[in-house]
């Protein structure tokens, strides 16, 4: 109440809508703290913090497209935030964990009988997974890099994409194509 009094005074107070965004937050209400978000945005005289907060908005609320391209962004104004590329890399590692498992249920039940089509699916999506993999590890190393103390968490981070690509280049991609194959397929 006493921040929408204060905005009644005041439309156009950067400090106001930003302590409502972080009220909203705690309620979990993404969409409207995104809106008062990007209002203090608007108003503010250093966007920046600002800016990080709506990107971690972005990513709660699940919007991955949206948080990649709203990471460009920052990316282009804080080249030196560490915790920022750390942060696009846990994106990355989201999206990669969330196109790999289902994919690898569904690697495991995939037989030369299966559907043509869901085989040539399930080796598109174990390729979108590498890249996303590789992406990830990309934004970790330069995290790394931008750390001034090495981070445990960060070499764990990358550790863990370069199993998962070596994983994916290794057993799953040969195996599918061998499937393929087998099936009479041809894959890119």
């Amino acid at each position: 109440n006493t921040i929408e009094r204060g905005l009644d005074i005041n439309a156009k107070n950067s400090d106001l809508y930003r302590l409502k965004a972080e009220i909203l937050l705690q309620n979990n209400d993404l969409k409207v703290a995104e809106e008062s978000y990007l209002k203090a945005i608007k108003y503010s005289d250093n966007p920046g913090p600002i800016m990080r907060n709506l990107f971690y908005v972005y990513i709660d609320m699940g919007d991955n497209q949206r948080a990649i391209d709203y990471s460009n962004e920052l990316l282009d104004k804080y080249p030196n935030d560490a915790d920022l590329y750390y942060n696009v890399g846990v994106l990355y590692q989201r999206l990669t964990i969330e196109i790999f498992e289902p994919t690898r249920d569904l690697f495991l039940q995939t037989t030369t009988e299966s559907d043509p089509s869901s085989i040539t699916g399930i080796y598109k999506s174990f390729k979108i997974a590498r890249k996303y993999a590789y992406n990830a590890k990309d934004y970790f190393l330069q995290a790394s890099d931008l750390e001034l103390d090495e981070s445990i968490s960060t070499k764990e981070a990358v550790s863990e994409m370069r199993k998962l690509m070596d994983q994916i280049d290794e057993i799953f991609i040969p195996s599918i194509r061998e499937t393929a194959r087998t099936a009479g397929l041809e894959l890119e």
